[in-house]
């Protein structure tokens, strides 16, 4: 059985969850333009973040 690694579960968890968060705040016209722009950003930063977290750890750096 393979020990489950919470580091890279959490990232993951975080990757999927920032982009979808501001996808959702990007749909609400209460919320200003530049709110949009930078949640979005911020989620695309911790999803691209992650992912090169993960390649590298899969790399075995």
């Amino acid at each position: 059985m393979r020990h489950i690694d919470l580091d890279y579960v959490s990232k993951a968890i975080v990757g999927i969850a920032s982009p979808a968060l501001g996808l959702i705040t990007s749909f609400q016209e209460q919320v200003e333009w530049h709110l949009r722009v930078a949640s979005l950003l911020v989620g695309l930063a911790v999803g691209a973040m992650s992912l090169v977290a993960m390649v590298r750890k899969w790399r075995g750096r």
